[in-house]
């Protein structure tokens, strides 16, 4: 596919995509609606789910190099879920028994550490001043609701869709329509903020809107088409709008 974003940088025989950053890359035109994703954009995720299984598998593990190395084994593997968790402490001489304990500490102890970024607040705030807001996030309800109650972020926003309670995931274009009708506002004039390159980029994309990746770890885009932008956090977005972080 040819693309002027495509660079012809190559390591290791993978070709790294040169996306535009939002650090330096106006957003143009002005998006009239702004629509965040929750898990990993607005909040911190990654290390709550990090800290939810270290004190899952804390009690079965007496060497705190092992406990750090299968925590890291566990996250890497999937960010979601507990069937895993098995197999990897087997590796370190827990019984199926241990297994089904760290589980049930995982599951109980849903939201340990999940804040927003630090600069999250301030960023809703100052894109409320130039354009509408709303959110998307994938999951069951019964798991997101209270997290957004948690990160006390309700009020914030004009309309907030959770999958499980429309009946519709990401990517499926169609619940990025129904947020653009419950705003009143055409594709073409809005942006989806989100990390996923499975459900948020693709989604956003094939419902006609701009897509923009936020990429706090990093790595090289991993997915088919790119994002339109990329941004390692909020401020970036901010600077994407012209706005001052």
């Amino acid at each position: 596919m040819k693309d002027a974003r495509r660079g012809a940088l190559m390591t290791q025989g993978i070709e790294r995509l040169e996306i535009p950053r939002g650090y330096n890359t106006r957003l143009d035109p002005m998006p009239r609606l702004i629509l965040f994703d929750l898990d990993n954009t607005l909040c911190d995720h990654a290390t709550s789910r990090s800290l939810r299984v270290r004190h899952a598998f804390a009690p079965f593990f007496a060497n705190e190099t092992d406990l750090g190395q299968a925590v890291q084994e566990a996250v890497t593997r999937s960010m979601e879920g507990t069937t895993h968790f098995p197999g990897i402490l087997e590796q370190y001489g827990a019984d199926a028994n241990a297994a089904e304990a760290a589980r049930e500490r995982y599951v109980s102890d849903r939201y340990r550490g999940l804040e927003l970024y630090s600069d999250a607040l301030h960023t809703i705030e100052k894109v409320k001043q130039v354009a509408s807001i709303g959110m998307i996030t994938n999951g069951p309800t019964d798991i997101q609701q209270p997290k957004i109650d948690l990160l006390q972020i309700e009020h914030l926003f004009p309309f907030i869709l959770i999958s499980e309670s429309v009946g519709i995931w990401k990517p499926d274009p169609a619940i990025f329509h129904m947020a653009l009708e419950k705003a009143g506002i055409a594709a073409e004039d809005a942006i989806y903020v989100g990390d996923s390159p499975v459900a948020d980029v693709p989604g956003a994309k094939a419902a006609g809107m701009r897509s923009v990746w936020i990429n706090c770890a990093g790595i090289n885009w991993p997915g088919d088409e790119p994002p339109d932008i990329e941004i390692r956090d909020l401020n970036e977005l901010l600077l994407s709008l012209g706005l001052a972080p």
